[in-house]
């Protein structure tokens, strides 16, 4: 560890980022299997309340939003693990941090993990609209896409 101007500076490798890689990749493994198990399967209300305890804390502030402006302010919020937009119903994630993780844990996406993220996802956006959103995963590969509907 160095010190510049009283600030500690953490030099990392390249064999570091794929370690910690790893471990981030087997907790989630863990984290959203253990709550699939407990659940049985039913985890979308986990996912659900802990997106809209999110929003709350979210440094997002609008007015009067539309679906489109939250997927936008989102977009920008998330921008180091995902690229994702609306089209129309259609919400397209062209790159996400947890089809990494999958694929680092050889695990099928679509599957327990990517369903609570999901359901995460759709409780950020609900806490933010105050209306319930849904989102139904439609295909995954390279490109994942989801059914969206607000009630």
């Amino acid at each position: 560890m160095n010190t510049t101007d009283s600030k500690y500076v953490l030099e990392l490798s390249q064999e570091d980022y794929q370690k910690a890689t790893i471990e981030v990749a087997f907790l989630l493994d863990a984290f959203a299997s253990t709550i699939d198990n407990i659940m049985g399967g039913n985890t979308a209300p986990v996912g659900r309340i802990a997106g809209r305890d999110t929003a709350r804390k979210l440094p997002i502030n609008l007015t009067d939003p539309t679906l489109d402006d939250i997927i936008a302010a989102l977009r920008e919020q998330m921008q180091a693990g995902f690229d994702f937009s609306l089209d129309g119903e259609a919400l397209k994630f062209k790159s996400c941090i947890i089809r990494e993780m999958c694929g680092v844990r050889n695990i099928e996406t679509g599957g327990a993990l990517c369903h609570l993220f999901h359901s995460y996802f759709d409780g950020i956006v609900n806490g933010l609209f105050c209306r319930p959103v849904k989102s139904t995963i439609v295909s995954v590969g390279t490109e994942c896409q989801l059914q969206t509907a607000v009630q």
